[in-house]
């Protein structure tokens, strides 16, 4: 494994040591070289439900200074300054935490973005996040687009030659992670891909999720003492049937074809994983695991700080993973209330958003989320300076968003927090607003603040995609661009004329770096 020098990270909530600071002064000068450039990385956070006003979610609209013409609206664009007050700092309501945590260097990294819409109610979903726009409870028109799966972005992203250019470090191609005290919910996953990755083919189906921060560590991470030779070929053994049952067998339905495509490819994917060899220095695995922090804790689903502490854990493991270069991607799917509240969070919270004591109740919880994980997992990667004066966030987008928009299963105006440049691909640093502000649209939830019509949700999604390498060749679907299904609900047709559903590959104003 080649190694790049790097100052990394040296401790986190787990407790454990990546490795010793780069020495530049020791190191032989005779024998440096230009700095191999960073890989990107990827990092999706998504949270349930949503219901967070406008006003409490993004900065105030007297930040955006700046205003272009785009698709028949007027889109605007403002610098995020943090304001002070004692030792707190705050972007809004929401995006605000000590001052040590939001400082004017890590806000210069983030964006927010407002005005990004799934064009129809989509309901309760976990594809939404991340592009399967067909993983939703259906209502209205929502189950119209049940019948077009595609997988999310993430795993785009996962099997993308241009991602993942070179495998042989590479242990694991997304680390998919999920809340410990809840089983999967089925078709409110984040994460979806083929059943057959490799040949793009089969079912679309969620990923399993990983619940324990030391089992994943157990995956990102060999030591050099236990590295193995090199194994035979599982694929090897078992090539003669297949071809047999594949190619021989009159019998075999198309679906059975397809699941013994589907177990080839696993074993194509396991072999490589068994036969990657790489070692990351000196790297005690973590005392504490995430599901240490649920065992035994009857109130965890009411303790924001034990939510906070098992994803701190996985942030920990992540970063571990970036830096030794194991794997690039990670999806956090979080259902915890991060709240006290120990009612009936959907119908008595979510339900009720438009109600000034459950609206903050929503607005702490969100802020919580904000400030102990998502600016946590941040600074930790921040921390991680590169061989080029760069850090570790410097080449990652690191995604936040929610379940849905302003109102609960409506994704209108959809929240969305980043932080990274991609390796320099984002400008960042901006809270960007693309509604049309001459196209209100009221949804009868909290009259005092209407909102707008925004752009497709589908452009943002190839603009991730484009941003991490993957060219639209490797996406594009729909010949409009974009990713996702292209859908308007009926009763909103009027509101996403045909201007703003076209050329979905561009690049979002002010965006690019």
């Amino acid at each position: 494994m080649a190694t790049r020098p790097r100052r990394q990270f040296l401790r986190g909530a787990a407790g454990f040591v990546l490795a010793l600071p780069f020495l530049e002064s020791l190191s032989k000068r005779s024998a440096r070289a230009e700095p191999i450039p960073s890989p990107k990385r990827f990092v999706a956070m998504a949270t349930k439900h949503g219901g967070v006003w406008g006003s409490h979610m993004f900065p105030n609209d007297a930040s955006l200074t700046e205003e272009a013409a785009y698709r028949g609206r007027n889109v605007r664009r403002g610098d995020l300054v943090p304001a002070l007050e004692g030792g707190t700092a705050s972007l809004s309501s929401v995006l605000t935490a000590a001052s040590s945590k939001l400082t004017p260097k890590i806000a210069s990294k983030l964006n927010v973005l407002r005005g990004l819409d799934i064009t129809f109610e989509i309901g309760h979903n976990g594809g939404g996040h991340l592009g399967n726009f067909a993983a939703n409870d259906g209502g209205h028109d929502a189950d119209k687009v049940k019948s077009s799966p595609m997988p999310t972005i993430d795993q785009v992203m996962a099997w993308s030659p241009s991602f993942y250019p070179n495998l042989d470090i590479i242990l694991v191609r997304t680390m998919a992670i999920g809340t410990g005290v809840y089983s999967m919910l089925g078709e409110y996953g984040i994460s979806w891909g083929w059943s057959s990755p490799q040949t793009k083919s089969g079912s679309i189906d969620a990923l399993a999720v990983e619940h324990d921060s030391q089992n994943l560590f157990k995956k990102i991470f060999v030591p050099a003492e236990e590295e193995a030779p090199k194994r035979p070929l599982i694929v090897d053994r078992v090539m003669e049937d297949y071809k047999r049952l594949r190619n021989a067998n009159t019998r075999l339905s198309k679906a059975d074809r397809q699941r013994l495509d589907d177990h080839f490819d696993r074993l194509h994917e396991l072999q490589r994983k068994l036969n990657v060899h790489v070692s990351c220095g000196d790297v005690s695995p973590p005392a504490t695991g995430s599901m240490d922090v649920v065992d035994g804790n009857s109130s965890y689903l009411v303790d924001p700080r034990a939510n906070a502490e098992y994803w701190s854990l996985f942030n920990d493991v992540i970063v571990a993973a970036f830096v030794c270069d194991t794997s690039r991607i990670a999806t956090l799917e979080v259902i915890e209330q991060f709240s006290p509240f120990a009612g009936d969070w959907h119908n008595d919270i979510a339900h009720m958003a438009d109600l000034p004591a459950q609206q903050e109740t929503l607005r702490a919880a969100h802020q919580r989320f904000f400030e102990n994980v998502f600016l946590d997992l941040v600074t930790k990667l921040d921390a991680v300076e590169e061989a080029d004066g760069s850090t570790l966030l410097d080449s990652t987008l690191v995604h936040w968003n929610q379940e849905s928009g302003a109102v609960t299963h409506f994704s209108m105006s959809q929240p969305i927090v980043t932080a990274g440049s991609a390796g320099g691909f984002f400008r960042t640093g901006s809270y960007l607003d693309y509604r049309d502000l001459n196209l209100p649209y009221d949804l009868s939830e909290n009259p005092a603040e209407p909102d707008y019509a925004g752009l497709p949700y589908n452009q943002w999604f190839a603009n991730v995609l484009q941003g991490m390498g993957v060219p639209p060749a490797e996406y594009q679907s729909d010949p409009d661009g974009g990713y996702g299904v292209k859908f308007v609900g009926e009763w909103m047709k009027d509101i996403y004329p045909s201007a703003v559903l076209q050329n979905m590959n561009e690049l979002l104003p002010y965006l690019k770096a």
